[in-house]
């Protein structure tokens, strides 16, 4: 892979992500998760020239598929040509920044009354369910099927973190999941996945506390490796974790769109 994004986005979906390689393109399926727009997706080697022809492909290689999501593996593609291209298709263009660290970890004080730990009960799971639910219907992602999404995404981490590829930690207050984040590695690279914050607690030092207790565990297992996350660099998580350390070290580009 060309992009550190798929890179360890492939890492983190080991095991439960298919991946058909094609002179052009790779073609991503995750069967237990079908509503997974990013993992049921085809993504290209070449800059787009005809949005009928790459959604064409798509619907061929994954004719089952109720959405449309085509990525291209390519760091740094104008997010503007790709937006001319598919100007008239109905497709959401967006583009992801991925912010790599590559000195010490600028490190954040826990939060009075706050415990971070892994996530290892019912209770912890269905919490974070509830966190990401209402953090996707405020991005106006469709309810119909989220709550499936949801729960297929937590086997998913469940499995992962039983085969030892990563972990999950939240942070609690008493029993409260206040917030979580999930990190995993092989010995090249380390990725934060899917960091959230519990509304009632956000602007209170969650996430960077998140961030602090999860590279200390991931580094104890790969002190080597270089830690990524994927998030909007100008956004109030992007910037936080510029304050923190990390810098842009890549943009992919992304068009999509939800089932109808």
């Amino acid at each position: 892979m060309n992009s550190l994004e798929f890179a360890t986005d492939l890492m983190v979906q080991v095991g439960q992500t298919d991946i058909q390689k094609f002179d052009d393109r790779f073609v991503q399926r995750t069967p237990d998760e079908p509503n997974y727009w990013f993992g049921n997706r085809v993504v290209f080697y070449e800059p787009p020239k005809s949005a009928d022809d790459l959604i064409a492909q798509f619907h061929a290689d994954i004719p089952e598929a109720k959405h449309i999501c085509i990525s291209w593996d390519i760091p740094d593609l104008s997010i503007q040509s790709v937006k001319d291209v598919f100007e008239c298709t109905g497709l959401r263009v967006e583009q992801g920044d991925v912010l790599a660290l590559r000195q010490e970890l600028k490190r954040a004080d826990m939060p009075v009354g706050i415990n971070i730990r892994p996530l290892v009960s019912a209770s912890d799971w269905q919490q974070s369910e509830a966190i990401g639910r209402a953090d996707l219907l405020k991005n106006d992602v469709p309810e119909a099927g989220l709550d499936t999404f949801l729960k297929n995404k937590t086997v998913a981490r469940q499995e992962q973190i039983a085969k030892g590829l990563g972990q999950w930690f939240g942070a609690f207050d008493g029993d409260t999941l206040a917030g979580d984040m999930g990190i995993f590695n092989d010995d090249r690279l380390i990725r934060y996945q899917s960091v959230q914050t519990h509304e009632a607690y956000r602007r209170r030092g969650i996430c960077s506390a998140l961030l602090c207790a999860c590279l200390d565990w991931a580094k104890t297992r790969a002190p080597d490796a270089l830690p990524v996350i994927v998030a909007n660099a100008d956004s109030d998580a992007g910037r936080l974790y510029r304050r923190a350390g990390f810098t842009l070290a890549e943009t992919t580009i992304a068009a999509y769109r939800p089932p109808k």
